[in-house]
């Protein structure tokens, strides 16, 4: 591909879009690989943390406390990275991010080996862990819209999105076989080892990553900047409604060991496969997303497939045997993985390049503040009723979300992207 065509100046490109059309251009390349590289490692983390603490405690309530630790830091400093992202280097931001968030995986690994890891030794470096994601978090997805032409930004998003699923496939695989064969230090050891390759990979992009608009120093007004710009933006405001209420409810994730252990009766290599069967079906929805190189009704489609995930969750509460609880997650992995799509393409589109930071982070933190109480919720729903029961009442109540949401704010069915 030429020089010209790489320009993210650029607004056309020469050719049709094609799925993998943003990886022609380098700098996507590097980016694409820090996530990659980044994502696979807090995955295997993760999953290694919840196991751990499963194994340690026995407790439902723990295992759900620790995916709210984990989720803890996006509620209190995801909306301080925003600011970052739009004050600071954005590549500088993400490589010193990245390599203090090594350290975390190397204290668990080491605690592990002697033998002296305990709960809240998990909890507190995953809440450190946490809260360096966060400061790289924005910046990775803001640097997105400089580095590619516009009109592949949905193909740029949605290959993102494939392979951030990706990763939750080969993530706890790879997560599931260590502990498996080597044990829990092992898993901690290579994701730490992971983020190596994504620290250089981002100092390689030629795109300065500075954000554009007049230079601007960290404060409420630029917090209070953000919080305006969402509330006039309905469009936006609307799909993160959509999303927190929903996955308030519908949250999964802490409670598949429980699934695991006392459902389907499968152990640590069954628990991977768990975790995995989200990311196959995601691979397969954030593909058949690609193939169409664009969709103009962005917001109805959300509509749909947040519908979808909540009668896919209903789909697992009704699961007694082992391969049609993977058949559900893979469905719950389907949806989302279009939802999510939709979600950062509309605010990559509708913010401003000095917005998108902030932007960026008021999605992470909805998303994550419904991760972390839908966490503490489906382990206290699990321990009182069962995690299948837990499931069941979820799909309800999400479902009875999505039409209000739809009824509140009818903008979002009727909007088109240009």
């Amino acid at each position: 591909m030429s020089e010209a065509s790489s320009n993210p100046n650029s607004d056309q490109l020469n050719f049709r879009i094609r799925p993998w059309s943003s990886l022609l251009i380098r700098d996507y390349r590097l980016i694409f690989t820090t996530i990659l590289c980044a994502n696979t490692s807090n995955h295997m983390r993760n999953v290694a943390s919840l196991y751990q603490v499963y194994q340690l405690s026995g407790s439902p309530l723990q295992l759900g406390l620790t995916g709210f630790f984990q989720a803890l830091p996006f509620i209190f400093f995801g909306l301080f990275g925003g600011v970052l992202a739009d004050t600071y280097n954005r590549k500088t931001l993400i490589a010193i991010s990245h390599t203090l968030n090594i350290f975390p995986g190397l204290a668990l690994a080491l605690l592990t080996l002697t033998g002296t890891v305990q709960v809240w030794h998990v909890n507190i470096l995953s809440v450190l862990a946490g809260a360096l994601q966060v400061l790289g978090g924005p910046s990775r997805q803001a640097i997105i819209p400089s580095l590619i032409p516009q009109r592949l930004l949905l193909n740029a998003v949605t290959m993102s999105t494939l392979m951030m699923q990706g990763t939750q496939l080969t993530a706890p695989v790879i997560a599931g076989f260590l502990i498996e064969f080597y044990g829990v230090k092992a898993s901690y050891f290579v994701d730490a080892g992971l983020l190596l390759p994504s620290v250089i990979s981002v100092l390689l992009i030629h795109g300065s990553g500075q954000p554009q608009g007049e230079k601007r120093q960290i404060g409420w007004h630029s917090l209070i900047e953000g919080v305006e710009f969402l509330w006039h933006t309905k469009i936006i405001l609307s799909l993160f409604i959509l999303d927190f209420f929903a996955v308030l409810f519908g949250f999964y994730r802490p409670i598949l060991p429980i699934f695991a252990d006392t459902v389907f009766n499968v152990g640590a290599r069954g628990l991977g496969m768990l975790y995995s069967a989200p990311a196959i079906g995601a691979l397969i929805g954030s593909a058949i997303l690609l193939t169409f190189g664009d969709v103009k009704r962005k917001g109805a489609l959300s509509v749909i497939v947040t519908l979808l995930f909540a009668l896919s969750l209903g789909f697992l509460g009704l699961a007694k045997v082992y391969w049609v609880g993977l058949i559900a997650v893979g469905l719950l992995g389907f949806n989302d993985a279009i939802s999510v799509a939709m979600r950062r393409t509309v605010v990559q589109l509708l913010a401003p390049d000095d917005m998108r930071g902030r932007a960026t982070s008021f999605l992470t933190v909805f998303a994550q503040t419904t991760n972390a109480t839908g966490a503490v919720i489906a382990g206290a729903s699990a321990a009182m009723i069962g995690p299948s029961n837990a499931a069941l009442v979820g799909c309800v109540l999400c479902t009875l979300t999505v039409f209000a949401t739809c009824w509140a704010i009818p903008q979002l069915w009727s909007y088109r992207s240009e």
